[in-house]
């Protein structure tokens, strides 16, 4: 399950919040629908003309409906491919290269045969053509502007309430810029398959989307959406690749789930994943440059993120490559990189585009203005899974990095735990750091609450806490029944475990029902108290019949049938 990430209120609390505000009302899911995965077949005759001719094309084709993004995919062979649509208008457009997919997936996975999504606006027809030889070529197409102007505008429907209600204070990781959330692009349509996974943040990759670059800011929200379908449904990965996207106009999107503040692991730089953030630009970048507002938005992106987990943002640092099919360097090869790097310098690919590659020097000096200074030491958290089950063991990590370069080896941390935000921390664990700052813990939670780190510092360095995270305790009900057969106006015995204990009123609900026809009739309700997290009650059946007894308490209900006879 996810880690915690920061909440729409605390990032309100912080001033970080932009234009289009938390998403306080979630979009229905009804609105789901018209982002799906489409396709169809392409036929681009037979594969013995390639040798006659440099580029063979497909006939004008109509998708199976309207859509705004496709790509290629194909089961055999090598391509390089351009397509063109007809927009709603009737006008068509220019010829649009397809990029491969690159080095974007997932640590250890085959290449993809096929391409990345392109950005077609509102198109009905298309036509491809390719160069090269393949088998079983696929159009994939996905509709998703409808999908995102409608979650944008059920997230503002609760921005202004919220805006009024929190007051602007800053973190002691700083002011995260302003950020459009997966609420708000329409993300309850494109659910991950999995949970997100956390590595470390190290360094950062910055990509491009290889996707026309006209479109409006409005559009940006389905772009990304688009995107996200696409690398979910076509490319079969768990979520969309990118850590976060930046449009041309300077707007941020959180990307992959799993919190903004932590160190979700993308599928953005095969082979060091685990080791970085990816931030890829709506666009295409080969031979224009990036806009002066989308630098900037990087820039203070990367100064924020970066500095969160107490990584400069200028230099270079040393990582172990994980490999891959388009890694440019084998499987433990240690890599030195900018802090700030572009796709191209960990995989086989010509992303993030020329020009904008060589906007990365100009990037790195403007983050490094924007980054919190270090003068104070840095102390993250993150845990294994956010919701758990009674009795509940969270798996904590995270690192220390002191201001003063020193090494956090032997350092003890406190393990604190609160259940209400009024409530007081008290310590339910401790850890070690080893030499690289690092530590790891395992903790018993009593119930649902906020966990976070702490270290008290020393005679020269001050103490240092960091975010809390919160983790959910899933009730666990068992019930047993003494016997499933009785004699009617006998007394059956109820009995079993519930923890956590529910509060304030340490109680389970136990209802007995009669089956009559083919509906159950309630005959008594009775609230039984939980001692030890253990419940045991007598319950009479008055007459014969089949009876049905079921003990809840919040988040958990068990049944058991029980027959009584004359």
């Amino acid at each position: 399950m996810p880690r915690r990430r920061l909440t729409r209120r605390e990032l309100l609390k912080t001033g970080a919040l932009g234009a289009v505000a938390a998403g306080l009302v979630k979009p229905a899911p009804a609105l789901a629908a018209p982002a799906a995965l489409f396709e169809v077949e392409v036929g681009l005759g037979s594969a013995a003309k390639a040798s006659a001719a440099a580029w063979r094309e497909s006939e004008v084709m109509r998708a199976p409906r309207r859509f705004d993004l496709m790509g290629l995919a194909w089961h055999k062979g090598t391509l390089q491919a351009q397509v063109r649509t007809r927009r709603t208008d009737g006008r068509w457009s220019p010829w649009v290269g397809l990029a491969a997919a690159g080095g974007h997936g997932p640590d250890g996975t085959k290449p993809l045969r096929g391409t990345d999504p392109a950005f077609t606006g509102p198109a009905d027809y298309f036509q491809v053509r390719v160069h090269g030889n393949a088998e079983g070529v696929r159009a994939r197409f996905v509709r998703a502007q409808p999908t995102a102007r409608a979650a944008t505008r059920l997230a503002r429907r609760g921005a202004r309430s919220a805006r009024l209600r929190a007051p602007g204070r800053a973190t002691q990781a700083g002011v995260p810029p302003q950020i459009i959330f997966r609420d708000e692009w329409g993300a309850a349509a494109v659910p991950p398959r999995t949970a997100p996974s956390y590595g470390r943040i190290d360094m950062a990759f910055i990509h491009h989307t290889a996707t026309s670059n006209n479109y409006t800011p409005e559009q940006s929200a389905g772009i990304v959406l688009g995107i996200a379908r696409y690398h979910r449904d076509s490319n079969r990965w768990s979520d969309i690749g990118y850590n976060f996207l930046v449009d041309k106009y300077g707007q941020i999107f959180e990307g992959r789930s799993g919190g903004i503040d932590q160190a979700v692991i993308g599928a953005q730089a095969q082979g060091f994943n685990s080791v970085s953030t990816g931030i890829s630009c709506l666009g295409d970048f080969t031979t224009i440059t990036q806009s002066p507002a989308a630098v900037d938005a990087i820039a203070r992106l990367l100064a924020w993120k970066l500095s969160l987990h107490g990584t400069p943002v200028s230099g270079q640092v040393t990582v172990r490559s994980a490999g891959g099919a388009t890694n440019r360097f084998a499987s433990g090869v240690p890599v030195t990189f900018e802090r700030i790097s572009g796709h191209r310098d960990g995989n086989n690919t010509s992303c993030p585009g020329a020009l904008l590659y060589k906007q990365l020097a100009a990037i790195r000096d403007r983050a490094a203005r924007y980054a919190t200074p270090a003068s104070a030491s840095a102390l993250t958290l993150t845990a294994a899974a956010g919701t758990l089950r009674h009795p509940a063991t969270a798996e904590l990590s995270g690192a220390l990095r002191l201001a003063d370069g020193s090494s956090a080896q032997g350092l003890e941390l406190a393990i604190e735990f609160r259940e209400g935000a009024t409530d007081p921390w008290a310590q339910i664990g401790t850890a070690l750091c080893a030499d690289d700052g690092s530590w790891q813990a395992d903790v018993s939670l009593p119930r649902s609450g906020s966990v976070r780190a702490s270290w008290t510092g020393d005679f020269a360095r001050a103490a240092v806490v960091s975010a809390e995270a919160r983790l959910s305790v899933l009730t666990r009900l068992t019930m047993r029944v003494g016997s499933r057969l009785m004699r009617a106006g006998r007394s059956v015995r109820v009995s079993g475990e519930c923890g956590p204990v529910p509060k304030p009123r340490p109680r389970v609900t136990l209802v007995l029902e009669r089956r009559r026809g083919t509906r159950w009739v309630v005959v008594r309700t009775r609230r039984v108290a939980v001692r030890d997290g253990r419940y045991d009650r007598q319950v009479a059946l008055p007459g014969p019949g089949l009876y049905r007894i079921t003990v809840s308490a919040p988040g958990a209900t068990a049944h058991r049938r029980v027959r009584a006879v004359a």
